[in-house]
């Protein structure tokens, strides 16, 4: 056998160590951000918004193509303004607001 087809293997570092040590690191990582308050956890679970919404303006005489596909939530107007219920849990239903948190009106 010549030296040329010899192999060798020339890493210092096994691969299961270099595996640990960036596990190790996203962890140091993330525990110091949370010790040092960098990651926020909203604790008011009501506050949490179900849905995002976007309004199609539509003037007269125009047409606009929607998806056939239902969207499992139903709109409700309640003492004037307009709620939003989910169709798969009755238990979730919120209120419409605009950008400054103003309820919209029905």
């Amino acid at each position: 056998m010549s030296d040329t087809q010899t192999t060798s293997n020339d890493d210092k570092v096994s691969k299961n160590t270099l595996i640990i040590s960036v596990i190790c690191a996203v962890l140091v990582t993330i525990t110091a951000l949370e010790f040092t308050g960098k990651i926020k956890h909203n604790e008011a679970k009501d506050e949490q918004p179900i849905s995002s919404y976007q309004a199609i303006l539509i003037k007269k005489g125009e047409e606009h193509l929607i998806s056939r596909k239902p969207s499992n939530q139903t709109a409700q107007c309640i003492d004037g303004y307009l709620f939003i219920q989910s169709d798969d849990d009755a238990a979730l239903q919120g209120l419409i607001v605009d950008y400054k948190n103003r309820g919209v009106r029905c």
